[in-house]
């Protein structure tokens, strides 16, 4: 199959085609995905080949994630790729399992496969090889967590605005001994979350005990451990704030383990609302974050930049409290 057979199938010029795989935008779009269509249908490469050879870079986004096996990750991702395949990008997903090293990795793999952009959730290390990104000509966009590079588009949540409404909410449920178990300091999304709880109780008035403030890595064990910590204390807390939601699974297995009720006991609030929130016993307080649109947002950021948009863009999503059974009064 060549472009001139795809021509003739398809009643267009070999003009058309080429623009409808090189920049689609240019493209009406029924003419696109009839392109597109034929294109996956017979299988046709060449074009593709061609071009990654003359211009050193393919139709490929990098994709690097923190932790694939969470929920927030796995729909951002499916977001990110709804949007890249109709306009004629593949994805190439990386799995750095919050690990600084594997983030590494990840990104030498795809500055090796000269992708034409990564979309990053860094892991707050592996500055440089971000800068060489940025010389090499492809385009960086920073999700979910910033990477502490200045001249990059940024999609995030209001991690403190998440915080305030998950922390005023145990306030006035009448709780006072109120802990937390925040992300990496070294990450600003966890550090955004911690600094909205602390804001929170500061304007009600409600001291921010040491030994109510844990850390954990964003996985659960380390949430639960955290919980083992808190319940070890001759006075434990009576509401729990985490900051994501795989820590909370780490509370939630230890909290049953132990016989400790959830809201009897405990009042738990968590970041993130993965399905089975909804229908564990009982159903999880959450904060929700705006997961696709934040996924598709990145993604036509990234396409923006290719298509030589300038300005530097920062968005950020408002969060939303969702109150279901695991808090109650105190």
């Amino acid at each position: 199959m060549t472009l001139d057979d795809l021509a003739k199938e398809l009643d267009v010029s070999i003009a058309t085609i080429s623009r409808a795989l090189s920049r689609p935008e240019q493209v009406a779009p029924r003419t696109r995905e009839r392109v597109l269509a034929a294109v996956h249908r017979h299988g046709y490469k060449p074009f593709g080949t061609g071009r990654s050879l003359r211009t050193q870079q393919t139709r490929t986004i990098g994709v690097v994630v923190s932790d694939i096996r969470n929920a927030f990750f796995a729909a951002a991702v499916k977001a990110i790729e709804d949007v890249a395949r109709a306009n004629g990008y593949s994805v190439l997903i990386c799995n750095a399992d919050e690990d600084r090293q594997k983030e590494g990795i990840a990104l030498q793999l795809l500055l090796d496969r000269k992708v034409s952009g990564v979309i990053n959730c860094s892991t707050g290390a592996n500055l440089e090889l971000l800068r060489m990104f940025e010389k090499s000509g492809t385009v960086l966009v920073d999700f979910d967590r910033e990477s502490g590079l200045n001249n990059v588009d940024t999609v995030v949540l209001d991690n403190v605005l998440g915080a305030s409404l998950a922390a005023q909410h145990l306030v006035e449920l009448g709780h006072r001994a109120i802990a937390t178990i925040a992300g990496p300091k070294h990450l600003s999304n966890a550090r955004g979350r911690l600094a909205g709880f602390r804001k929170t109780l500061q304007e009600f008035k409600i001291a921010t005990r040491p030994e109510y403030v844990l850390f954990g890595n964003f996985k659960p064990e380390s949430g639960y451990s955290a919980a083992q910590r808190l319940f070890s204390l001759a006075k434990p807390p009576t509401a729990l704030f985490v900051a994501n939601i795989e820590m909370a699974a780490g509370v939630i297995q230890f909290a049953r383990e132990k016989k400790i009720s959830i809201p009897k006991d405990l009042s738990l609030v968590s970041f993130d609302d993965p399905l089975w929130a909804q229908f564990m016993d009982p159903p999880l307080t959450v904060i929700v974050q705006p997961t696709e649109e934040m996924g598709e947002c990145a993604m036509e950021l990234l396409l923006g930049r290719l298509r030589g948009r300038s300005p530097v863009q920062t968005k950020a999503f408002p969060p939303r409290l969702v109150v279901r059974g695991s808090t109650a009064k105190r």
